[in-house]
């Protein structure tokens, strides 16, 4: 069987990863969220502490191979890393999260911003309900075109403007 070392392989990731039972458990008890913040780095978030999750959020780090190598959790620091063993938050990152997780932070490029001007758009303009037609605001008549299309109703930029009201 040919493999592709381009990209992260599961089992080869396990492989290089020294646990015990109580942080695979630990793991698989917990429910996670990942975001991958800058190249070979992700932010594994415990969700399982509910309205304190934004305390156990730690950084990952992984190697070129995809292999989680640190954490930035007190665990890691003074209890596994020591040890020469992963803490559960570097677990979760190749299990739970799995080699999708991985790729993506290794193929992670952070964006420079905006290189050109951008069209400012309003929220109202976005949220339109008139189906795209163009807004009659600035319109000097009394009667609006899209008005009468809806017979007793008024469009929304009308009704929003207070030029007409819902009819009872």
């Amino acid at each position: 069987m040919e493999t592709n070392t381009d990209t992260v392989e599961n089992s080869t990731v396990l492989e290089k990863l020294a646990f015990d039972n109580r942080t695979a458990k630990r793991v698989a008890w917990s429910d996670w969220a990942f975001t991958v913040v800058a190249p070979f780095e992700i932010e594994v978030c415990n969700l399982s502490y509910g309205h304190l999750a934004d305390d156990h959020t730690y950084r990952v780090m992984i190697d070129e191979q995809g292999v989680p190598v640190s954490c930035t959790c007190p665990g890691f620091e003074y209890h596994h890393g020591p040890n020469g063993r992963v803490g559960k938050h570097m677990l979760a990152v190749a299990t739970v999260g799995g080699p999708t997780l991985l790729e993506a932070a290794r193929a992670f490029s952070p964006s420079h911003g905006p290189t050109g001007t951008t069209a400012t758009t309003t929220a109202s303009e976005k949220l339109k309900a008139d189906g795209g037609r163009s807004p009659v605001a600035n319109s000097t008549d009394t009667e609006c075109t899209e008005c009468a299309c809806l017979s007793d109703l008024p469009c929304f930029n009308c009704y929003a403007a207070g030029r007409r009201e819902l009819p009872e």
